[in-house]
């Protein structure tokens, strides 16, 4: 009896932190690309994941109240496009309005400093609107639960999971075999270089700042639904997208996975059975996460020298 309990609570924990790992991973890759393009870390990304999926949220289900299943899949669609969009276009406007005029003039201080005034202003914006502690986000799709032995599992958390990677792959896709991706390739490696031979730099950034943050928010609102949802969630988002982008040094080809080590990290600790375990789903994978890039650093520093 007490193996089957165990291995209940492992297949519980595999598929929950799978799933928010996932999103952790798109987000950070998410950041990984923006770094790798400007070497700018867009500390705003939380927030205007929040702005998308309140928007998405606000179409959906207008200022009347809603259940899991009043939305229908037309309405839906709408809504999750206007959600995309909102994101896009607030994670492009971000860049050009408030970073890159610093980032052009090599101020460190000036592009940080902004782009942390765009993650309040966002912040204050979500919190007077959205003012109640917590909202029921909408899902058209009829989700249920698989019970496997002792274990329940959430079957939404595992098409969120599904969906990150397809999100991921597809990302990799574009990067690796398009023209577009290729250009951007050549941003990373030399931004002045890439200006003289005559490409659009600050057009070709915008779109990609634009679909890091669209990634990111639909990966977002397919996770919504889980459970309930505020403007803490998503900034947890980005908040672990970015550790997770940190400790692999901003390797988009490695951020996914960062991510979900992340995820499935935290969904251990919460499961953990000595007092507190809940409590520390948080401060546990940050303070690994932190040391190890601490470590990192250290080791870096010592071959430099």
């Amino acid at each position: 009896m007490r193996d089957d309990a165990q291995m209940a609570l492992a297949l519980q924990i595999l598929a929950s932190g799978f799933a928010a790992g996932a999103v952790y991973g798109l987000v950070a890759v998410g950041h990984s690309i923006v770094f790798r393009l400007t070497g700018v870390i867009h500390f705003a990304f939380g927030e205007l994941i929040a702005l998308g999926v309140f928007a998405t949220l606000v179409v959906a289900a207008g200022s009347g109240p809603i259940s899991q299943t009043s939305v229908g899949g037309l309405r839906f669609l709408l809504a999750l496009v206007v959600g995309l969009a909102v994101t896009a276009a607030a994670s492009a406007g971000s860049y050009f309005l408030a970073i890159e005029p610093y980032r052009a003039r090599g101020s460190v201080i000036g592009w940080v400093g902004a782009s942390l005034a765009v993650a309040f202003a966002v912040r204050t914006l979500l919190v007077v609107f959205f003012d109640r502690p917590a909202y029921v986000f909408p899902d058209p799709l009829p989700f249920g639960v698989w019970r496997i032995g002792g274990a329940v599992i959430q079957q939404r958390s595992l098409f969120v999971a599904a969906a990150a990677f397809a999100l991921a792959a597809l990302g990799g896709a574009l990067l690796q075999r398009t023209r577009f991706g290729r250009a951007l390739e050549a941003i990373a490696q030399d931004f002045d270089a890439a200006r003289l031979v005559g490409l659009p730099v600050a057009r070709l950034v915008g779109i990609a700042f634009a679909l890091a943050g669209a990634w990111a928010g639909l990966a977002a609102i397919l996770a919504a639904p889980s459970g309930a949802f505020d403007v803490d969630a998503a900034a947890r988002y980005g908040l672990y997208g970015l550790l997770a982008a940190v400790v692999v040094w901003f390797d988009p080809r490695r951020a996914l996975a960062a991510g979900v080590v992340l995820g499935l990290l935290q969904a251990t600790v919460a499961s953990a059975r000595w007092s507190g375990g809940t409590a520390y789903r948080d401060v546990i994978p940050l303070g690994l996460g932190l040391l190890l890039f601490a470590w990192r650093a250290r080791i870096t520093a010592e071959l430099v020298e």
